[in-house]
């Protein structure tokens, strides 16, 4: 059976382009307002020249672009400690995000989950990298880490920083950012931070 996705649903999941050094990369970024971004603390890790943020469905590098005002990373974050752990960064834009983005809350209780859970990426799919969207299942939920374990067998590389959302009872949540997935004898899972936990740091 074939879903039809109504994109514009989601088109606070945004595309980051990162200039470093030794060239240019591409992550998911989610748009929690009309002028903050969250992602990937990993993303903006290290020697930064120059980050660009975009709509659009597909990366285009001489498509449009948002410039940034600065990005901060989780105070937390320590790539040498855990990849994963508070791996969250925002973003602020030095303009706005058009009218019709669509944003949603983050979760208030993040411990007990329940509804249908979409991740959004635009990790490299054959030769470009596109706005995708899976649906992964719940693995687990490590309350010490503040992290969401997924059963989740389709991330590429570009996907991190993406948002992953919930619906329940006919609303949507933003509930987590995508980190790091891991290639275990149980299968490929992903962990994520969970937005919830680290609210304080996100609205300050």
């Amino acid at each position: 059976m074939t879903t039809l996705i109504d994109w514009s649903n989601f088109n606070s999941s945004l595309l980051i382009e990162v200039t470093r050094p030794t060239g240019v990369f591409t992550c998911t970024g989610v748009a929690i307002n009309n002028n903050t971004v969250l992602t990937a603390a990993h993303c903006l890790e290290g020697e930064i020249l120059k980050v660009r943020i975009s709509n659009e469905a597909s990366y285009k590098s001489k498509g449009k672009f948002w410039e940034i005002d600065s990005f901060e990373i989780h105070p937390d974050y320590d790539s040498k400690e855990s990849n994963f752990r508070s791996d969250i960064a925002k973003i602020k834009l030095k303009g706005t995000l058009p009218k019709e983005t669509k944003f949603y809350p983050i979760i208030k209780k993040d411990m007990n989950l329940s509804g249908k859970i979409m991740r959004l990426g635009y990790g490299a799919r054959g030769a470009e990298n596109v706005r995708t969207m899976v649906t992964p299942e719940l693995r687990n939920i490590r309350p010490m880490e503040k992290i969401l374990e997924l059963n989740d067998m389709y991330s590429y590389s570009g996907d991190s920083g993406g948002p992953i959302f919930m619906q329940n009872n006919g609303q949507m949540y933003l509930v987590a950012i995508h980190s790091t997935l891991s290639f275990g004898p149980e299968g490929k899972h992903s962990f994520n931070p969970l937005l919830s936990s680290h609210r304080e740091w996100i609205v300050a």
